[in-house]
């Protein structure tokens, strides 16, 4: 009798292991970490340095999410830092992806490690016809800015948010950000 309760036990917590490993995380009230990594800049030059590149593809990212950073250095008003959506869709480097991008709401407001500015959603045309979803994301850093850009399919939403701020402040990402721009 005891054999078999034991056995009987044994194969309850193989099948709640099973299911807990293959449930999202979302069911279990559980918080995943995104998994970022570095992937190669895929834009070729323009005005500005080159950036990072990173890509994450977990359940905390919505599925596959690509975020292109760099410093813009100089290019932020001093005085009112990022001061609308008119900025973020002008440097947030979203044109990069594709020039052919439509807002689908206005903006919001976003702080990532003390740094103020602004985050707006978009559908983006690209070559062949298809659409995608991304988003740009501005931040004022005294008179310079960060911008990022984000395509996938979660882009744009608040799981795709808090996985980007997540990754821009990460020590290694804040660390390089700062030192771009000279404020190590």
């Amino acid at each position: 009798m005891r054999l078999r309760l034991a056995v009987a036990a044994s194969l309850l917590a193989g099948a709640a292991a099973s299911f807990v490993s293959q449930a999202p995380a979302s069911w279990l009230g559980l918080v995943s970490t995104p998994d970022w990594q570095e992937i190669a800049w895929p834009f070729g030059r323009d005005g500005w340095p080159t950036g990072r590149a990173f890509r994450c593809t977990s359940l905390a990212c919505g599925g596959t999410l690509d975020v292109y950073v760099r410093p813009k250095i100089g290019l932020c008003n001093c005085a009112t830092g990022v001061s609308g959506d008119a900025e973020v869709d002008a440097v947030s480097d979203v044109d990069l992806i594709s020039d052919d991008f439509v807002p689908l709401a206005d903006g919001q407001v976003i702080t990532i490690a003390g740094m103020t500015g602004r985050m707006r959603a978009y559908t983006q045309r690209l070559p062949g016809g298809h659409t995608q979803r991304s988003a740009g994301l501005v931040l004022a850093h005294r008179c310079d800015l960060v911008a990022a850009a984000s395509q996938g399919a979660a882009a744009g939403t608040a799981q795709a948010a808090s996985a980007i701020t997540l990754l821009l402040q990460r020590a290694d990402v804040m660390g390089w950000m700062l030192a771009q721009m000279g404020k190590t």
